[in-house]
Formats: structure tokens, C-alpha cells, sequence
């Protein structure tokens, strides 16, 4: 799993967003599903979705305290190509029943941080490819909490003046704290003077900055950071504890995501998953972030419907009825011909 490309497609997505509103938004949830959904595509559904993915499918990522994992339900009449084994083993597959057997999938694979599956379940659905990441992390260093007006209020002093640096970036100056976690998993809180997408999309792509040990000794001024008279060095952070919920719907950005031909209705686009013709119905997110005194945790659940792919062929002639007037009716016992009701609809 390539860190630059998934960056990338995260600033993307997040500078297409409207507003400046608290959002969340999962680019590592997405990146899977685009990069398998490219490898069994056909032009030109092949080129935008590989482009979007940035890299080949190279399995998930694997660490502690990260689970992911991924899914795929048909129709049970839908045949798949043998070669999709390559990316969804038969394991990771299932047959679309009803939409509180996805829903459980989700409770499962995010240990209960979300309960839903996006997507809808509609009679038009015939697959749904979904991923699932849960992220639970405890810090080295936890903070104390207080109430501040409605809000529940966090604040610690960390004696690592390193964990503040300060980059100079086409955005302008940033501020980045690393809060660090027990296991392999850290938050970077980002200020800057730029809006939501500016700040995050520096952030996303940032080198090694001024250790906060330089930004002492030389007073330097930056985002958020004010020099103070304090018995000890050291980087005292105060900050609101937050919990965020977001859905997103990707057919929104299409652009983004590489799936304006895959998305195209009047034909199908991926003949490596399955000879039937299928086109993306519907591709959204769910995702839920908490940052605590405590602790940190994240989920996220990305599913992508597809609903049969290709457009009737009128090459024949039909009889059509237009019932929008008075009419008549009469239920008829088919082996003797006996009426049993008749009746009159105006």
C-alpha cells in the first residue's frame, strides 16, 4: 500500500467537498476497492479507475491495531469470471440476501463503531463490494479531560518538544503535533491558515520540518503555537475531545474516484468480474472518528453496488396497452371458462 498515492487520493476527495464543515473521510477505504475494480474492467472504465487508484491492488494493509477487511455479495443467479479469485477469494464472498446480513458485516468487521452497510439494497442491486477498517490505538501519553462549557476538554504536557514541528509549505507555515500512539499508529493535528482542503492537502504531503526544540530556542511564531513562561520545556497541548460521523456519496465526485465510465448504465464495464454486463449503481462511505483522553478510534465501511449493465436492444415490435381510461375486468375459471368476478375501474 502505497502512502503517496493514498494521500493523494484523500486530498483529492477532500478538496472536491463543499463547505468547510467537520467532515472525516477515509481515502485507505476507497483506494482497494478502485484498484480490483480496475484490474477487471475494460476501457475506459480501466484507465480512470487505475489512474484514481494510483497503484496495482497489492493486497490490504496490515498492522496492529488496524483490521481490514473486504467483501463481495451476488445475486445467485450472477456468474462470476474464475479469475476474480485472484483478489476475493471465496472466503470473502457471499450471496446477497438482505440488507441486515450486510449490516451485520459491518458491526463485525468494525467492532461495532458503525452499523450499516451505505449502500441500499434495491431489487435492481446485483452485486455489492464493500471494505471495512477499524482503527483502535491508546496514547503513550494521555491527557487530562474537563468540562469546557458543552464540550469535554483535553489537555497533557509533553516533555518530547520534537513532537511539534512547524513546515514551511506552498500553503504556508503548518503546525503539526504528533500525538503518539501505544502501538504503530499516531494523529497529527494540523494548523494552518488556509481553509479545510489547503491545510489538509499540505498536510497529506508533508516532509520533515522545524523540530519544536528550534521553534523554542528561536521563538519562531507558527499556527496555533504561542511561547510562554512555563516551569519546564516542553509542548503542553489543549484541545476539544471530538467524535465525527460523515457519509459520503462518490457518484458525487466521479471525476475523483476514476467512475464516470464505470458508473455509464448503457453498457457494462467489467468483464473480468463477471460475464454479465455491470455498470456502479451506487459507491458510498460511511466513516466515524473519535479522538478521546484515552485513545483514538476510526471506522470506515466503503461499498460499491453495481445493477445490470446494458441498455434494451429495440429491435423488435411490441403491443402496448395504456391503461389511462375506464376499463373493465373479469376474473375467468381457465379450464371451463366460468367468470368468478367481474367488475369496472374508472
Amino acid at each position: 500500500m502505497d502512502a503517496e498515492q493514498v494521500g493523494r487520493l484523500t486530498a483529492r476527495w477532500i478538496a472536491a467537498l463543499p463547505g468547510e464543515d467537520s467532515t472525516v473521510v477515509s481515502g485507505l477505504g476507497v483506494q482497494p476497492l478502485l484498484a480490483i475494480l480496475a484490474e477487471v474492467a475494460d476501457e475506459p472504465a480501466h484507465t480512470e479507475l487505475a489512474e484514481a487508484a494510483g497503484e496495482r491492488y497489492g493486497g490490504l494493509l496490515e498492522a496492529p491495531g488496524l483490521r481490514m477487511a473486504l467483501g463481495l455479495w451476488t445475486r445467485p443467479d450472477l456468474e462470476l469470471q474464475a479469475g476474480v479469485d485472484r483478489f476475493l477469494p471465496p472466503e470473502v464472498r457471499g450471496t446477497l440476501t438482505d440488507q441486515a446480513a450486510l449490516d451485520a458485516w459491518v458491526v463485525e468487521r468494525t467492532d461495532g463503531l458503525l452499523r450499516r452497510m451505505p449502500v441500499e439494497l434495491t431489487p435492481d442491486v446485483l452485486l455489492v463490494l464493500a471494505s471495512a477498517l477499524a482503527l483502535k490505538t491508546e496514547w503513550e501519553l494521555p491527557f487530562d479531560e474537563y468540562p469546557r462549557g458543552d464540550q469535554r476538554w483535553l489537555s497533557r504536557t509533553d516533555g518530547d518538544l520534537d513532537s511539534l514541528r512547524v513546515h514551511d509549505t506552498a500553503a504556508g507555515p503548518l503546525t503539526v503535533v504528533t500525538v503518539r500512539g501505544v502501538g504503530e499508529f499516531d494523529v497529527r493535528l494540523v494548523v494552518g491558515d488556509g481553509g479545510r482542503a489547503v491545510v489538509l492537502g499540505a498536510a497529506l504531503s508533508l516532509d520533515d520540518g522545524m523540530p519544536g526544540a528550534e521553534v523554542l530556542a528561536t521563538e519562531r511564531s507558527a499556527p496555533g503555537v504561542e511561547v510562554i513562561e512555563s516551569m519546564r520545556s516542553a509542548v503542553i497541548l489543549s484541545m476539544p475531545s471530538f467524535e465525527i460521523d460523515a457519509e459520503h456519496d462518490l457518484l458525487q465526485h466521479r471525476d475523483v474516484f476514476g467512475l464516470t465510465a464505470a458508473s455509464d448504465p448503457s453498457r457494462g464495464h467489467f468483464p473480468g468480474l463477471s460475464p454479465q454486463p455491470l455498470a456502479i449503481d451506487q459507491a458510498r462511505q460511511a466513516v466515524m472518528a473519535r479522538f478521546s483522553a484515552t485513545g483514538f478510534e476510526a471506522a470506515a465501511v466503503t461499498s460499491m453496488a453495481m445493477a445490470a449493465g446494458a441498455a434494451p436492444v429495440f429491435d423488435q415490435k411490441a403491443l402496448y396497452v395504456n391503461l389511462e381510461r375506464p376499463f373493465g375486468f373479469v376474473a375467468v375459471h381457465r379450464p371451463t371458462g366460468v367468470p368468478v368476478v367481474a367488475g369496472w375501474v374508472n
